[in-house]
């Protein structure tokens, strides 16, 4: 066995670090500080839980006050992951302070979608890419099943931002001439309220879910026959890889320009109303949703496969420890 090396994991995001701690080898022992975001928890609740933690190597999710603090605190290498809205938002933010201090004093920066990639390559060009690991022991290929009517997943928040509107106006269009099918929203997102309301004034035939544990989203793809999730963005969701790789095809807007330095997702891409409705007919045909799938899948497994990613963050961890044990 290679020399053993104590990481703490501080915070996550969208199962990130969990995923990369499962599919790490046994030399690698973890410590995972997490926290909520209430206002004890994200300012005296991590502090203590910082200042009581010990590891060779800091590995930090958010450029926010946790990584801040691990320097302040801590005397070891660290990685900041940024994840989205960190650079996307909080940058310009009266909180931008603290984001450009810790791309500017990490050890390591990465970022976990490709659109932030830019962002951070301002204040620090050696940033990274890394590929969010799909936990692949959990979100499996299912059957696709022989059906024309489609059982369909909004897997996003409902929200003017993911473009749900679009959708659901889409969908309420399309489900006029295909009455059999089914649209399911999960009830999250900040405009909740309104797109329910959306789906009610216009008569859409759907049902709503809860928010459901991680675990549990394995069931709502399972259902579903394809899976839509997001109009505006641009870039690949967590939601979208793990559909991905449960076999549902995925129709979602793809911005071509944030895939410059790897593969473009060989998702179903839209952006209108007309497009979303075009794709949802070209998708029941089974052959279709098959090819389509069986793409996507194979995607997923080259270019998110968590044993690949977790190995190159191993090597990132062991890169560090060597060259701050060096000075």
């Amino acid at each position: 066995m290679k020399d053993i090396m104590r990481i703490v994991m501080v915070n996550d995001c969208a199962w990130v670090g969990r995923t990369i701690i499962k599919y790490s080898p046994p030399n690698i022992i973890y410590s995972h500080i997490k926290r909520s975001r209430s206002p004890i928890s994200k300012t005296l609740g991590i502090f203590v839980k910082i200042v009581f933690s010990k590891g060779d190597v800091f590995h930090v999710h958010y450029g926010l006050q946790d990584h801040l603090l691990v320097k302040l605190l801590k005397d070891s290498p660290t990685i900041c992951h940024f994840h989205g809205s960190d650079l996307r938002t909080t940058l310009d933010s009266k909180w931008g302070w603290i984001v450009k201090e810790n791309l500017k004093s990490a050890d390591k920066v990465l970022v976990s979608v490709p659109d932030i990639l830019p962002i951070a390559r301002r204040y620090r060009q050696d940033a990274e890419y890394l590929p969010n690991p799909v936990d692949l022991e959990l979100f499996k290929p299912q059957i696709i099943r022989e059906q024309s009517e489609l059982n369909v997943l909004w897997a996003s928040d409902l929200s003017y931002t993911k473009g749900a509107d679009k959708f659901i106006k889409a969908f309420s269009k399309f489900q006029k001439e295909n009455p059999n099918s089914i649209l399911r929203v999960i009830k999250h997102g900040k405009n909740s309220i309104s797109m329910l309301k959306l789906l009610k004034d216009l008569n859409v035939k759907h049902e709503i879910i809860e928010y459901q544990p991680h675990e549990k989203m394995v069931e709502l793809y399972g259902w579903a026959d394809v899976v839509a999730v997001d109009l505006t963005l641009g870039y690949l969701h967590m939601t979208s890889l793990e559909a991905m790789a449960c076999m549902r095809p995925v129709i979602q807007y793809i911005n071509k320009e944030y895939y410059k330095e790897i593969p473009v997702p060989p998702v179903v891409s839209v952006l209108t109303p007309d497009d979303v409705i075009e794709a949802l007919n070209r998708l029941k045909d089974i052959k279709e949703r098959t090819l389509v799938a069986e793409l996507q899948r194979d995607y997923v497994y080259k270019i998110h496969n968590p044993r690949t990613i977790t190995m190159r963050i191993v090597n990132i961890y062991r890169s560090l420890v060597e060259d701050w044990r060096a000075g």
